[in-house]
Parts: C-alpha cells; structure tokens; sequence
C-alpha cells in the first residue's frame, strides 16, 4: 500500500540522449571527461560548450568533438556529473589495478 496521493503525481518526460540537444540541460550540470592515452581527466561546462557548439548540437554526438587537452588524443571516455560531483570521482572509476 502506498501512502503517497497518485493524483499528486507529475509525470515528467526527460529527454533521451538520441534526441536531446545541448539546450536541453541545465547550467548546473557538467560533463566530465577522462582521457583513456594520457588518463587526464577534466570538468567541461556545458555553459561553454553550449557557447562553442550551440544551444541546437545534439548530446549524443558531444564525445566525438572532444580531444584531450594534453596528448590531443580522441580516446575520450564522457561522464555525465551532477553538481555537486568532482572529476577526482571519475580517476577512481578508472584507475588501472596495482599488481600485488
């Protein structure tokens, strides 16, 4: 039994990332990048990218824009991070496994 009211409910359609553009995120989120060559990771804001690419670019395709700002490399690997994330999160997600 819920004990919540249904007629209180909002249903929220959120955009799928096929057919969601740039415009359709808010200013407080970012994407985070990690570069898989070098292993530099970096916050990108999507104030910015909106600024370069325009409000119409569709997020789907973000990834294949980015180059590592070190080694220039393509092998970007792209995080969606929520405001109150940091980068230092995603070298933990992909740090390489010490031999022991």
């Amino acid at each position: 039994m819920s004990t919540s009211d249904r007629r209180y409910r909002v249903r929220m359609d959120y955009a799928k990332l096929e057919t969601a553009a740039l415009a359709h995120v808010d200013d407080s989120y970012y994407y985070g990048a990690y570069c898989r060559k070098c292993k530099h990771s970096a916050r990108l804001s999507l104030s910015k990218l909106r600024a370069h690419l325009g409000d119409d670019f569709p997020l789907v395709k973000v990834r294949e824009k980015l180059r590592c700002q070190r080694c220039r490399s393509r092998q970007v690997v792209v995080t969606f991070l929520a405001p109150d994330q940091k980068t230092g999160s995603l070298v933990q997600l992909f740090r390489e496994p010490t031999s022991r």
